[in-house]
């Protein structure tokens, strides 16, 4: 369902599939008429009919039968929009996905740097602030795809713009809506692999002291006997189900003079890490609109949400449960037998760890906005708006006293660091809105000036020697050892001109061009001027065209310009001093930052054309685009730049080339059915890109992005670059490798590595399906989302295959390795080295996933009656991430390599390690309509 503003003409509201309609007085459906649909486009609001760009909505109704989870709204809209990527970071309750549209690529160490502008009612915001909004609380989801929708945002716009509106009041009495829900989720099996039991892993190691890669003896039975005694499983020690729990509660009314909206919610999903306090949000909105006088009218907007979620860490090493939950082997104990933590092979006891190394974050984050709107004179408005977002942020590190990780860290009596952060970005904005009709012409034009501020400011310290166990309070530990912090503020600009004409609904002319300018960028490149044409001829409004079945028929072309400073962090653009403690003295000097005073706009250049087709009574609904986007001057922060002051290398950011990306994609929304009591629709979408690294900067032709992936002129960006695995030797189980000239040797030289055309992260497809199913009271839908022709560097199925590593655990695949002459598609002979870093372990990244399914069913008021006072009872039941199917080892939607990425610069999905799982969740709810 992806529309949500809609003005109702008669009868009453129902949806299909992505269409609204309007339900006249006469029970026959074949005589409905489709009502205006009105779309959130940028600054804009244009009907449906009118609109020249490329845009996709997603309703707020969707996203609530999605919200089962906590995992952020954005990892909901994964599937459910043409041209938008989502890939999920981690299954950690609340943590946000990595998120693109049209395939934006920016190659930076701040993750999210590829992510679009998220607008919340005209208020700039993060994803992660983003994400905090309850999804019952969000109206509509706005995707803006071309240079004609994101223009009108300018230089911060070249990665797409989600523009989300928030519900509001709506005359009439009120109207009082429950929603509540119950649930658990959990880690669903490991696909493509099985780890080894004890008697598996015992059969392992005497294997490898055979062939003399485990230099301990073969165990004997009598000590077989006692680890099989020992055998247990550590995911049962880790892991547990989580619980669910959702509660909503929400009014909506008013009169012809003002409306209101108000909600208060709570949600909580523990978590699948045992002990820990996973995710727990309460949150509360109020918006107020008056109309103060025929001309003049008031609004007001408020809303507060507090997020406390505890966690472990989940890196590449011991230190995640995760690591742990695969490399521990099923005999080792957690207790020795004085009843101390058992250190395990990887030197830490998970148990220990979960219990004694915790960080507590809470967040408190305060939204507001006061608008007042007067008209002049019909058609001509003014608006003034002041909005901003307060974000508190309160993170606790405790590594307790008398632990074993206390002592692993060689701080045995614990320690305490408290980090406190506050950010504060407002808006303010003013506008006039020029609208006039004459005949069947209609000009419309918006003239605006914004400012916007964001500032940030961050203190920590860290203590050692604490009282206790279970005393936390930073200032009771009685020895410093840190202090930090640290403030920016970063300052946009801009001037915004628009205008729109409109000729009898068939041809429609829209410009806009904006001006803006950024602290952040060079001294000699402050300002940049973005804009946009776009055009679209109506055939079916032709006297000419006379096809009944079309409804109509709408072809789209857009051009402009927009850009980017995401990847860019406070003062990047200036040489800066920092300072610190050395002993008992302060010091400072320079950074090993240096300045770009001519650092300037990531600007993409952008086309697209489209066409709208809508037929048999707004049954079917086809949307379709090509474009081409050319991304020049993106972003880079190259290491090793000489400083000029001395002989220091030092690191700079600067502008280091073009990249160009195509892409053709398409929605298709189709009504099968559609009567009085029964109704189908089927739903779908496809993005299809291609890249292209046109130019790197001054004579660089390749540039190495995290040790596996690069950039390279005339290939894919994040192309990867590994030793190309020849199998195996099937005389005598050698592994084998191409060397650079193309002949196979037996011996590895990682100088061999070559570029492999045609594998990078980045899929060449995706998208999703589904259906909505209604017969009388019962309603069904699902969701599928699919992605084909990325690729994954695996490294956790290669450890876990590895027979170097017999000390830990491994799958069973580590069986499957060369025992005798004639032996193939095997693992190498086992030897000390293990397995080598080649691209045998690059996989595809292919798969389709069942996202979601509800099922429920509506008691209506003829059935309650007129005795209570409820007009509606929904009850239902959902489950998400169902199935998965798919050729990777493990599961291929990874964003987030690990807590940390290797290398430094994020490129989501190079690398495959030990991340929080995404889980399987099934829930019941109830919603209750007053």
């Amino acid at each position: 369902m992806n529309v949500k503003l809609c003005v109702l003409s008669v009868g009453a509201l129902f949806f299909l599939g992505q269409t609204a309609f309007a339900q006249t007085t006469k029970k026959d459906t074949a005589k409905t008429k489709v009502i205006d649909e009105i779309v959130v486009v940028g600054v804009q609001k244009k009907k449906r009919e009118e609109i020249t760009q490329a845009v996709s909505v997603v309703g707020g109704d969707e996203l609530t039968r999605m919200s089962a989870s906590s995992t952020g709204i954005t990892n909901m809209l994964q599937g459910k929009m043409s041209g938008l990527q989502v890939s999920t970071n981690s299954g950690k309750p609340g943590e946000p996905g990595s998120i693109r549209i049209r395939g934006a690529v920016n190659v930076s160490a701040t993750i999210g740097a590829s992510d679009p502008l998220f607008v919340v009612d005209g208020v700039y915001m993060t994803q992660r602030q983003f994400n905090s909004i309850p999804a019952s609380d969000i109206e509509s989801v706005t995707e803006l795809k071309d240079a004609a929708s994101t223009a009108q945002y300018g230089s911060r716009a070249s990665n797409g713009v989600m523009v989300i509106t928030t519900k509001r009041g709506k005359s009439g009495k009120p109207a009082i809506t429950y929603d509540t829900r119950f649930g658990f989720a959990y880690k669903p099996k490991d696909v493509n692999f099985t780890m080894m039991n004890t008697a598996q892993k015992i059969q392992f190691e005497n294997e490898m002291s055979g062939v003399g890669v485990n230099p301990n003896p073969v165990y004997t039975p009598a000590e077989a006997a006692e680890l099989m005694a020992q055998d247990h499983d550590w995911s049962k020690d880790i892991l547990r189900n989580s619980s669910i729990q959702y509660h909503n509660l929400s009014v909506r009314g008013g009169s012809d003079t003002n409306s209101y909206y108000a909600s208060l919610g709570y949600d909580t999903d523990s978590g699948i890490l045992q002990e820990l306090d996973g995710f727990k949000r309460y949150s509360g909105r109020f918006n107020f609109d008056q109309k103060v006088s025929d001309k003049m009218k008031l609004a007001f907007d408020f809303g507060v949400t507090n997020v406390k979620t505890q966690d472990q860490r989940y890196s590449y090493n011991a230190l995640s449960p995760f690591y742990s939950l695969y490399t521990l082997n099923s005999y080792e104990p957690i207790y020795n037998s004085n009843g101390s933590f058992n250190p395990t092979t990887n030197s830490i006891n998970p148990v220990d760890l979960r219990r004694n190394e915790v960080t507590t974050d809470w967040r408190t984050r305060l939204t507001g906005q006061v608008s007042g709107t007067y008209e002049f004179f019909k058609g001509l408005t003014f608006k003034s708006s002041f909005g901003g977002i307060y974000d508190v942020r309160k993170n606790k590190y405790i590594v307790r006293k008398g632990s074993e990780i206390a002592k692993v860290y060689g701080t045995p009596d614990g320690s305490i660091r408290d980090t406190r952060s506050d950010y504060w970005s407002y808006v303010f904005n003013n506008r006039l809105d020029f609208t006039k009709s004459f005949g069947q012409h209609k000009i419309s034009a918006v003239a605006m000036f914004e400012y916007n501020q964001e500032d940030f400011g961050s203190l920590s310290g860290t203590k050692r020697v604490m009282l206790g166990p279970d005393v936390t309070d930073v200032g009771s530990a009685s020895t410093p050892f840190a202090v930090t912090g640290n403030t920016t503020s970063t300052r946009f600009v801009s001037l915004l001109g628009i205008i729109d004409y409109n000729y009898a609904g068939r041809y429609l002319l829209s410009g806009s061009i904006r001006r803006d300018g950024n602290s952040r960028l060079g001294t000699n490149q402050k300002y940049g001027n973005f804009w946009s044409a776009s055009a679209a001829w109506n055939v079916a409004k032709e006297s000419f065209f006379d096809v009944p079945f079309f409804n109509d028929i709408k072809f789209r072309y857009s051009i402009g310009t927009t850009g980017n400073v995401s990847a860019l962090l406070d003062y990047q653009n200036l040489i800066s001093v920092v300072s610190g403690d050395y002993g008992t003295d302060p010091t400072s000097g320079p950074s090993n930052f240096v300045g770009n005073n001519d650092l300037k706009w990531e600007r993409k250049e952008s086309q697209n054309l489209g066409v709208d087709v809508v037929m048999w009574n707004n049954r079917i609904k086809l949307t379709a685009e090509v474009f081409k986007d050319n991304r020049k001057d993106f972003l880079y922060a190259i290491g090793n730049t000489p400083f000029t002051g001395g002989g220091y290398l030092m690191s700079s950011v600067t502008n280091a080339g073009n990249i160009e990306i195509k892409g053709l994609e398409s929605e298709l929304n189709v009504d099968i059915i559609r009567s009085k009591d029964f109704d189908w629709s089927v739903r779908g979408n496809i993005s299809m890109l291609k890249y292209n690294v046109k130019s790197l900067y001054g004579s660089n032709t390749q540039l190495s992005l995290d040790g596996t992936t690069f950039m390279r002129v005339g290939d894919e960006p994040t192309i990867f670059k590994m030793v190309k695995s020849a199998g195996v030797d099937p005389t005598n189980g050698d592994a084998l490798y191409y060397k650079l000239d193309g002949s196979v040797t037996n011996v590895y030289n990682s100088s061999d590595a070559q570029f492999l055309p045609g594998k990078s992260t980045l899929p060449s497809a995706y998208g999703g399906f589904g259906t909505t199913f209604r017969y009388k009271g019962f309603d069904l839908n699902a969701d599928f989302s699919f992605q084909t022709g990325g690729y994954s560097y695996n490294i956790m199925a290669q450890n876990l295959s590895d027979f170097s590593a017999y000390n830990q655990n491994l799958s069973t695949d580590a069986f499957n390795y060369w025992k005798k002459p004639g032996d193939t598609n095997v693992l190498p002979k086992p030897n000390v080295n293990g397995l080598q870093s080649t691209d045998a372990f690059l996989q595809k990244t292919d798969f389709v996933r069942l996202r979601s399914v509800e099922i429920g069913y509506t008691f209506d008021k003829k059935f309650l009656g007129e005795s209570l006072p409820v007009n509606s009872i929904r009850v239902y039941g959902s489950g998400q991430n169902l199935a998965l199917w798919t050729n990777y080892t493990g599961d291929p939607e990874i964003a987030l390599a690990s807590e940390t990425q290797a290398n430094g610069a994020f490129i989501p999905g190079s690398i495959s390690l030990y991340n929080y799982p995404n889980t399987r969740t099934f829930l019941m709810g109830v919603q209750v309509n007053f």
